[in-house]
C-alpha cells in the first residue's frame, strides 16, 4: 500500500510542477533573492519613442517612483483579456485555456524511482490570477521582479503514463486525469533581460526563476492506476487528503525540471510581444 501511495504522490509532484509552469509562487528567501539579484544601479534604456497608451493600456515609466504600482496595474489590465482569444495588439495569444503538449518528469529519492509523462494537458483559470504585490528592480544589466499573486481556482486535464519502482516492485499506471487546485497564494521571483531585436523591437527574455506554491485545497481524478474501481478511489482519498502538503514539498524539489520549462514557455509567449509598448524609460 505504501508503494501505492508513492505512486500517486510522484504523480501529483509532477502535476503541480506542470501547472506551477504557469504560476508563481510563494515566498523566496533572502539567499534567493541575493542570487538573482544585479549588480548596476542604473536605470535600463529602453526606446523612449511611445510614450502613450498602446491598444488602450497605459505604458510604465522606469523611472517613476511609482514603477511596481504601474506594473501591477499592466496584470490588471491585460491578465482577464487573455482568456480564449488573447490580445492580438500585443501579439498575446490566449493563456486560458493553456495547451501542454508533453512532458517528462523524474523523481528519485529514498529509494524511489520515477517517472511520470504528462500529455495533451489542458489548464483552465490562469486569466483569474491576481498581482497583489510588485518588487522590481531594472538596471542596464537586466532587471529583477518579485510577484505575489493569488488564484482562486485552477483545473487541467490530460493523459499520464507512470513507470515507479520501489523495492522490488514496479507500477506502471497510464490513463485520462483531471486535477482541481483551489486558492491558491504564491511568490514568484524571477530575472532576465530586455532584448534588443534586428528589427528595433524589444523583447522579454527571463534567465531564472524561483517560486513556492501554498494550496488552500486540491482534489485529483485519474482512472488507470488500478483496474479494481474501488481500489482506485481508495488510493485517490488518500492523495487528496495528503495533496496540499505533496504540493508544497514537491514544487521546491522538482524545480530543477520544471523551472526550465516555464521560463521556456514564457519566453515563447513574450517572443512576439512589443516590451517598448509596456516600458518605456
Amino acid at each position: 500500500m505504501q508503494a501505492f501511495y508513492i505512486l500517486l504522490t510522484v504523480a501529483t509532484v509532477a502535476l503541480g510542477s506542470a501547472e506551477s509552469a504557469t504560476l508563481p509562487t510563494s515566498g523566496p528567501t533572502s539567499e534567493q533573492e541575493t542570487e538573482l539579484g544585479t549588480t548596476s544601479s542604473s536605470v535600463l534604456q529602453l526606446d523612449t519613442a511611445s510614450q502613450t497608451p498602446f491598444g488602450g493600456i497605459a505604458t510604465c515609466s522606469l523611472s517613476s517612483a511609482e514603477l511596481n504600482v504601474c506594473i501591477r496595474g499592466l496584470f490588471d489590465a491585460i491578465v482577464p483579456q487573455l482568456k480564449y482569444q488573447g490580445l492580438s495588439e500585443y501579439s498575446m495569444g490566449s493563456i486560458d485555456p493553456y495547451f501542454y503538449k508533453r512532458g517528462i518528469f523524474r523523481y528519485s529519492n529514498d529509494g524511489i524511482q520515477g517517472g511520470l509523462l504528462i500529455k495533451n494537458m489542458e489548464i483552465y483559470g490562469i486569466s483569474g490570477l491576481k498581482v497583489n504585490t510588485v518588487s522590481s528592480n531594472f538596471t542596464d544589466s537586466g532587471f529583477v521582479i518579485k510577484l505575489g499573486v493569488e488564484l482562486p481556482q485552477l483545473k487541467a486535464g490530460g493523459y499520464f503514463k507512470a513507470d515507479v519502482k520501489f523495492g522490488g516492485l514496479r507500477l506502471v499506471p497510464k490513463g485520462p486525469f483531471n486535477i482541481t487546485i483551489d486558492d491558491v497564494k504564491a511568490t514568484i521571483l524571477t530575472d532576465g533581460h530586455i532584448e534588443q531585436l534586428p528589427s528595433g523591437q524589444q523583447r522579454l527574455s527571463l534567465h531564472r526563476l524561483n517560486a513556492n506554491v501554498n494550496v488552500g485545497n486540491a482534489r485529483v481524478l485519474a482512472n488507470g492506476i488500478f483496474s479494481d474501481r474501488n481500489l482506485n478511489a481508495m488510493i485517490l482519498n488518500l492523495v487528496n487528503e495528503n495533496l496540499p502538503e505533496i504540493t508544497r514539498v514537491g514544487i521546491p524539489a522538482t524545480r530543477e525540471q520544471w523551472a526550465p520549462i516555464l521560463v521556456s514557455h514564457i519566453n515563447e509567449f513574450f517572443a512576439p510581444v512589443p516590451i517598448e509598448k509596456l516600458l518605456v524609460l
